[in-house]
């Protein structure tokens, strides 16, 4: 059906509320569970509001595109003013708060647009997602949309929905939320805060009880009580020394182990909270900020990674679905939420301008100054004008002889810092098989005796972040050391670099979330099947201590030996790129361990832009990269 003979009808209803269809989502939580939840669950409420929040106060801005890469910005248009104004009961604001509050609890959000007379959307209203039916087509995919209410439902067409969701491998049509990936961590955050709840406000069980050898009489039990409440009871009495006679004993009762594990746990639902909605902890009050610098990183982290890709999502549904509605020539551009590295284009100008590859005045300009001014500059005393022809002597020093003794040199030293990463991994896989070991002896299945997922990944992030630190940080100033030789006060950023700061913590995280995945799935299956035939305790325990034994034999060096490379790597790469290195060339192995791979790429020079993320191109990987000056 084509787009004119759609609009040809004209939409006289208005969508602005309505109730909610029972929709059942597996684990037996439907549409208004998960919606309910949002005001139910502090956490969840902290984690979607901080990302609906961020999505709202985004700016936008409408362009219409001249010719092939060029654009101008509109200033006056209808759907300005749509975008503005999207209906008489929200703001814009609401609207896109409200949008993004649906697709991350859910999963999906819908917008219904009402058109005028002229045919072009004049309102855009949210339908709530549990009243949507989407009604596929063997044709054309959809044939069209449903919408209920109470006992009632009518037909909307294509335009004038607009689908934005989170895409849900299991079922193409229908959208999937981060809050349904821990549906059943939520359902324990509720039990957890019920039980304490309960706890506080119905446990009737006594702090202290007075023991004696015999039962006293009834007025002597009640003298007893009295007098013991008098002098003992209430906050002006604490710590009044007390006395008994009788043979009387005192029993205090405190939590049992079960009540403080609730609290343990609510406490692990906070992490898996924060966790599915690519939050760090710093940003929403649950642990501490710590340095600038980290706080930096982790605002950096939460808007390239959480806030961005939610922008994109509906920027990309408003272009492709909108804006043709009106001029197939427009395009709504939002601003990018990720925020700009200041140090670090300080520090770059500062490294550019020491090793001479622009001027005073153009580093001036780099960061919004004006170019000339008067007066005098401090400068330091070994920044001296020197020739172009001196620095011929740095290229000679890359000659295809001295490649060799470079990446020499380059592997021994990783090499050096690969047992550090070893000797790490085995004490944190030796301390994971006792866990197993532990749970194995009351386990009842494979489930009973697997280790806790949740910490061991923040257990092993943390150890493995600063490693990865240390070694992305030595060759950082070793990079940098090798292309400006001679300027003994330039300056390294290292760590306290916003952008490096952000790929260490990213870096550690992909690893534990890697290494304790693998360990799972292997764990899993030869447990099951050591369950499956009715092995003994000793031999089950005979099967995790082979995998950890294979773990700390082979493993560890595998691991160790690749993010020792990648970490090296990425330090040189970055500490190449201050100081004005625009290319550098991939150096393989030199010897007979070189793969077909690595060879293919053998003194090929790439631009350096494009180069993060290619080495290592494999486990054990041993390739570098040289400079290209």
């Amino acid at each position: 059906m084509a787009v004119k003979d759609v609009l040809r009808r004209f939409l006289g209803y208005r969508l602005g509320g309505g109730g909610f269809t029972e929709m059942a989502i597996p684990p037996g939580w439907n549409y208004r569970a998960y919606l309910e939840a949002y005001g139910n669950i502090g956490w969840l409420f902290g984690a979607v509001s901080l990302i609906a929040n961020s999505v709202a106060a985004s700016e936008w801005s409408l362009m219409r595109r001249v010719k092939k890469g060029e654009y101008e910005e509109v200033d006056e248009h209808p759907m300005i003013d749509l975008f503005d104004h999207v209906n008489p009961f929200q703001t814009r604001y609401q609207f896109l708060q409200m949008l993004e509050t649906y697709v991350e609890l859910v999963g999906e959000g819908f917008v219904v647009l009402n058109f005028n007379r002229l045919k072009q959307p004049a309102e855009m209203w949210l339908a709530p997602p549990g009243n949507m039916t989407i009604i596929p087509s063997a044709e054309n995919y959809i044939s069209h949309y449903e919408f209920q209410r109470g006992g009632s439902s009518f037909r909307l067409e294509i335009p004038e929905v607009i689908h934005i969701m989170n895409p849900n491998p299991a079922n193409p049509y229908r959208g999937t939320g981060a809050a349904r990936s821990i549906a059943t961590d939520l359902d324990s955050e509720v039990y957890a805060a019920k039980y304490q709840n309960k706890l506080f406000y119905n446990d009737a069980t006594p702090r202290l009880f007075l023991e004696f050898p015999d039962l006293p009489p009834v007025e002597e039990r009640k003298r007893l009580r009295d007098e013991f409440t008098d002098i003992h009871q209430g906050w002006r009495n604490a710590y009044k020394p007390g006395f008994l006679w009788g043979g009387a004993k005192a029993n205090t009762v405190s939590l049992s182990a079960k009540d403080m594990d609730f609290a343990a746990l609510r406490n692990a639902s906070k992490k898996l909270i924060l966790g599915a909605y690519h939050i760090p902890e710093s940003l929403i009050g649950a642990t501490d900020v710590g340095s600038r610098a980290r706080a930096e990183a982790d605002e950096y982290i939460f808007g390239k990674y959480t806030v961005r890709p939610a922008l994109q999502r509906i920027s990309e549904a408003l272009n492709e679905q909108l804006c043709p509605l009106f001029d197939e020539t427009l395009e709504w551009w939002f601003t990018n939420p990720v925020p700009e590295d200041v140090e670090r284009v300080r520090q770059h100008n500062r490294e550019d301008f020491r090793a001479g590859i622009i001027t005073r005045e153009e580093a001036r300009a780099a960061i919004g100054m004006d170019e000339d001014a008067e007066g005098t500059f401090l400068l330091p005393f070994n920044l001296t004008e020197v020739p172009a022809k001196h620095l011929l002597g740095i290229r000679k020093a890359w000659a295809e002889d001295r490649k060799e003794s470079y990446w020499k040199a380059y592997i021994a030293k990783t090499e050096e810092e690969e047992k550090g990463f070893v000797t790490s991994l085995k004490k944190l896989w030796t301390a994971q098989k006792n866990e197993v070991l532990s749970n194995l002896k009351d386990a009842d299945g494979v489930e009973d005796a697997l280790f806790d997922v949740s910490k061991a990944q923040e257990k092993f992030s943390k150890t493995t972040e600063p490693l990865i630190g240390e070694i992305f940080n030595r060759h950082h100033e070793d990079a940098q050391g090798l292309v400006a030789p001679d300027n003994p006060h330039t300056d390294t950023w290292g760590l306290l670099n916003t952008v490096a700061l952000a790929w260490i913590r990213s870096r550690s995280i992909e690893l534990a979330i890697l290494l304790n995945d693998t360990s799972i799935d292997i764990l899993e299956k030869t447990l099951a099947e050591g369950f499956e035939l009715g092995e003994s305790i000793d031999k089950l325990t005979k099967r995790v201590e082979v995998y950890y034994g294979e773990a700390n034999r082979v493993r560890s060096r595998m691991v160790a030996r690749t993010e020792t490379i990648a970490a090296s790597n990425e330090g040189a790469l970055q500490g190449y790129e201050n100081l004005g290195v625009e290319k550098v060339e991939w150096y393989a192995a030199p010897d007979e361990r070189l793969c077909i791979e690595c060879n293919a790429n053998h003194t090929v020079e790439f631009n350096i832009k494009d180069t993060h993320g290619l080495i290592p191109a494999h486990p054990n990987c041993r390739c570098v990269w040289v400079p290209v000056i």
